[in-house]
């Protein structure tokens, strides 16, 4: 049975009564999830695993290399010639999460949409956990000291993982410290090319550092560059695409597959809400809490490059 949004907070509110904790049941958890990972947002382009543990493994399947052989009528291949699968797992730890939000009596009253305002309700917290699972899964860093800190060390990002393990390239030291187009041949070349595929890797950046691609282009003396910039035609260096994503961070690109990133949550997701208590009553308001959890893993670090330092001079 597939349940549409109002379905799935309808079973999953807390009641007056008291009767329901707001638990959702495995296929309410996967209609909600499919909210959150939908194509609209950068985070549909990940893997998404959904488990039972909060904590355990992911198992993966490696990528071997010339394993073929020709084959003779009659003959049977050798047996060191066998092909065994390259197995692996990658460890996962899920964080307790929560975003809680409060809606006035009166703003029900007034909303034009107030039959249907649970539904349009519940399609605003799933977006707002989607914007804040992309930024965390990039920005997350248990170390972090700075503004936003409560949210940032919630957990540690794909940006701090490709940190160790991966293939990192230094941009600052190809051009004297300006911008160049040798940042993206170098880094293909540094990433094993049994992994490359030109339709599904991405360079992953903000916009601040994607309009610094298009005004170095702009600066080269190139009719063609001008007239596709003027025409809003995307350039992707190499014929890779670029893909933006919001609250990136600065000076940094990321040549990967996304699928290559995982998010993992399980199915205990509560939804809660109550229109009752002191508060409640006195300010005349509901309240409504989503409590779920998550981990972001990479499946395979050497099958991307982190390019730290990219100038914004060009």
């Amino acid at each position: 049975m597939n349940l549409n949004n109002k379905q799935v907070i309808q079973k999953g509110r807390t009641m007056v009564t008291g009767q329901q904790h707001g638990m959702l049941n495995p296929e309410q958890s996967k209609r909600f999830m499919q909210m959150i990972f939908d194509d609209s947002s950068f985070l549909g382009q990940f893997r998404h695993e959904m488990r039972v543990s909060t904590k355990g493994s992911i198992e993966k399947l490696g990528i071997g290399r010339r394993l073929l052989r020709k084959k003779a009528e009659g003959e049977m291949p050798l047996e060191s010639d066998y092909a065994e699968p390259v197995l692996g797992a990658v460890p996962y730890s899920t964080v307790d999460i929560v975003l809680g939000a409060e809606i006035t009596e009166k703003f029900i009253r007034e909303n034009i949409e107030r039959e249907g305002f649970e539904d349009i309700f519940m399609e605003m917290i799933a977006k707002q956990v989607r914007v804040d699972m992309l930024d965390l899964a990039f920005n997350g860093d248990t170390d972090y000291t700075g503004p936003d800190a409560e949210f940032i060390t919630i957990l540690d990002g794909i940006v701090k993982q490709l940190g160790q393990g991966s293939n990192i390239l230094d941009a600052s030291t190809l051009g004297n410290g300006k911008f160049v187009d040798d940042i993206f041949t170098t880094a293909l070349k540094i990433l094993p090319s049994k992994y490359f595929n030109k339709s599904t890797y991405k360079w992953i950046a903000n916009n601040k550092t994607y309009i610094t691609w298009l005004e170095y282009l702009k600066n080269k003396e190139t009719t063609a560059g001008d007239m596709a910039i003027l025409n809003g035609d995307n350039l992707n260096p190499l014929n890779v695409e670029w893909a933006i994503v919001p609250n990136f961070p600065d000076g940094k690109i990321i040549l990967a597959d996304p699928s290559n990133f995982t998010t993992v949550t399980t199915y205990n997701i509560k939804l809660r809400k109550t229109i009752e208590g002191k508060e409640a009553v006195m300010r005349d308001t509901r309240y409504y809490a989503v409590h779920l959890d998550m981990d972001q893993i990479i499946m395979e670090k050497e099958a991307a490059v982190m390019i730290e330092n990219v100038p914004e001079t060009i």
